[in-house]
């Protein structure tokens, strides 16, 4: 894993029933994910660091989904629905802006 590159650990559960995962926060997903939410990559921003509300659901679900592609491709969307509904929402976003922190 590469945290100047824009890789952020994701680690689900703990001990040895944990899911350890890398997302990789870059051009490639943010390209991935700006058709799917019909967003251009500012607004997508903008939606993750809304200090009222948060960002949607569905912001959540596309970028995590994007930033697994390079690593781990065989995730789907609904998959990880599944894994949000389990963890919750902020250990994602934390990954997320941890990622497209050291991206950018």
């Amino acid at each position: 894993m590469n945290p100047l590159r824009g890789e952020a650990p994701l680690v689900l559960g703990k001990g040895e029933a944990a899911i350890r995962l890398t997302l990789k926060m870059g051009v490639n997903a943010l390209c991935a994910a700006e058709p799917m939410l019909g967003k251009k990559s500012r607004a997508i921003l903008d939606d993750l660091e809304d200090p009222h509300s948060g960002p949607a659901l569905d912001t959540i679900r596309v970028l995590i989904w994007a930033g697994l592609r390079k690593h781990h491709p065989d995730y789907h969307l609904y998959q990880v629905g599944e894994l949000i509904e389990e963890s919750g929402p902020a250990v994602f976003n934390a990954a997320i802006l941890a990622g497209l922190g050291s991206a950018f």
